[in-house]
Formats: structure tokens, sequence, C-alpha cells
């Protein structure tokens, strides 16, 4: 459903909560981050317990298109194993947000 608020605006959808979080806060570390192995399961965790709430959003994108399969496993108090697999040689982005914000060190360029 697409609405037109009154002033020129479009809204889409329903509105995401306002969190408060602190970027500082949240850390990312694995071998997942430094380098992907073709066909196996690459993985990386992301540790955000003292940063306050917000949405973590991860992407992995290849030489030609995104990563087909992206798993994220809230394993509790804000703290997240990702997984992927890659399927073709060459490099790769990784971004992770921890909200708006990248955290340290995102975009991470990776070699397959």
């Amino acid at each position: 459903t697409v609405e037109k608020s009154g002033h020129g605006k479009v809204h889409q959808g329903p509105t995401l909560p306002h969190f408060t979080s602190d970027i500082t806060k949240v850390t990312s570390k694995g071998l997942g981050l430094k380098k992907a192995h073709l066909n196996r399961v690459n993985n990386f965790t992301i540790s955000a317990g003292m940063a306050g709430q917000n949405i973590l959003y991860v992407g992995v994108y290849g030489p030609k298109s995104p990563c087909e399969e992206v798993s994220i496993k809230h394993t509790g108090n804000n703290n997240y194993n990702v997984s992927y697999i890659v399927k073709e040689k060459g490099d790769y982005l990784i971004i992770v947000k921890w909200g708006d914000d990248h955290v340290g060190g995102s975009p991470f360029k990776i070699e397959a």
C-alpha cells in the first residue's frame, strides 16, 4: 500500500520504530570477514549486546550479483551468527549495518 502524505512525501507500509543504539559498541569477527571459500559455509559473528536496540542488516555482493544464500541467526542478547555461501571466484563486498550505520570495517572486501 502506498499513501501520499499532506507534505508531498510518499509513505509506504508501516513506520519503523525509533531505535536508540551506539554503533561504536557493535563488533564483528570471524574468518568469513577475511576470505570466502567457494561452495562452503563461511561464518562470522556480530556482537551488539552493549549497543542498544536496532536492526541488523547484512548483504554479500559478488562479482556479478548478490550472494544467493545469507543466513543470520540471533543467538540472544543482540549477538548474531552470520553464514553465507559463495559459488563464484572473485571479489565480494560484505555490508554489515546496525540500523542506518555501518559496523566498524564495513563494507568488508574479501576474495573467494
